[in-house]
């Protein structure tokens, strides 16, 4: 096998394992939001009332994150019996406070061993011992006592360094790190690089940190409200079929669905793609820069009741999306010139 393939592999397991995490933090994190929309963000100190029940529990679902990610890591290498170990190892991984680069990492160490298990060599008749019994035990113990004695302290450490640098972030490097996220959750609207934003800022907004999943969930809708704009401004540059595409997107702009970028993108990648990064990158680092911050895991539009400027906040969400629809429509009247010129030549 080719390093891009042994490469291509081990990001699809990494996806696997994110896209199994994203409801879990979804339902959580919405559960927390509903709590700070009901009690404000002192609820994260309440210990009694209906806010901070809600709010347990959606903590709970904030805790699987690691447990979750690591099982299905696991899973994807080793299907099902990977599964046990890493949701084991990886609440052992969560008790220890790993965060969520240790639960990637247990889940990885979990799949690759029990692959390696599953290779053994027995008769018919005890095969099913080893699946039920050798497996999950063999792959428990020893990564669980690698995780315990060996790993854990160093990536409890970088995960405390991380967290702590960016706690102490200047503002500088909180609107770079902003408008990078915003960025790429535009490159692939709901790929492999928006799902990476997308885990990094739910990582952080488990610890408390929300300046990353600001970041994330204003640029969410920016593509697919951009283009809708776009498309209405210059609507002879773009075919009948795009025209209907941009009141979908228009819709699932407003309730926060990024891939309703995905048809404009199709049609033309080469001047959507660097218009939607650059727009959604604006909205972001300018959203930090006016100091909004987003307590609750609510897209774009939805968001602006919670944050605590909702003026600035909007003037960072139609500053990404007017600079979108500005900056695709001049791509395409750049190309279209060009286009012309060539024509014009071969005449």
């Amino acid at each position: 096998m080719s390093f891009k393939e042994r490469l291509d592999n081990l990001s699809r397991h990494l996806m696997t394992g994110v896209s199994y995490m994203i409801p879990v933090v979804v339902a959580g994190g919405l559960m927390v939001s509903i709590a700070i929309m009901i009690g404000g963000t002192g609820v994260w100190e309440a210990k009694e009332g209906f806010a901070a029940t809600i709010k347990d529990i959606g903590l709970y679902g904030l805790g699987l994150i690691v447990p979750v990610i690591a099982a299905y890591i696991a899973y994807s290498i080793a299907d099902k019996p990977g599964i046990a170990p890493g949701f084991i190892v990886g609440m052992l991984a969560k008790d220890m406070g790993t965060g969520f680069l240790g639960g990637i990492i247990v889940g990885l160490m979990v799949g690759y061993f029990v692959e390696l298990l599953k290779k053994i060599q027995a008769p018919a008749a005890i095969m099913p011992v080893i699946s039920i019994l050798l497996i999950p035990v063999a792959s428990t113990f020893v990564v669980g006592v690698t995780l315990k004695y060996i790993i854990g302290g160093p990536i409890i450490a970088a995960t405390k360094g991380i967290t702590a640098w960016l706690g102490g972030m200047q503002a500088g490097n909180q609107i770079i790190l902003a408008a990078i996220l915003g960025a790429m959750m535009a490159f692939d609207m709901g790929g492999p690089v928006n799902k990476t934003a997308l885990t990094f800022a739910y990582g952080l907004y488990a610890e408390k940190i929300y300046g990353p999943a600001t970041a994330i969930h204003i640029a969410i809708a920016i593509p697919p409200l951009g283009l809708a704009l776009a498309a209405f401004l210059a609507s002879k540059r773009y075919s009948n079929e795009e025209k209907e595409a941009a009141k979908s997107a228009l819709v699932m702009g407003i309730v926060g669905i990024t891939e309703g970028a995905i048809p404009f993108a199709l049609a033309d990648p080469v001047r959507v793609i660097p218009a939607i990064m650059i727009g959604s990158a604006v909205s972001s680092g300018l959203s930090a820069a006016l100091g909004v911050v987003n307590p609750v895991l609510m897209a774009t539009v939805f968001a602006t009741p919670f944050v605590n400027k909702p003026l600035l906040h909007v003037v960072a969400v139609l500053a990404g999306v007017v600079t979108t629809a500005v900056l695709v429509n001049v791509f395409k009247s750049i190309g279209a010139k060009k286009n012309n010129s060539e024509t014009e030549v071969v005449a």
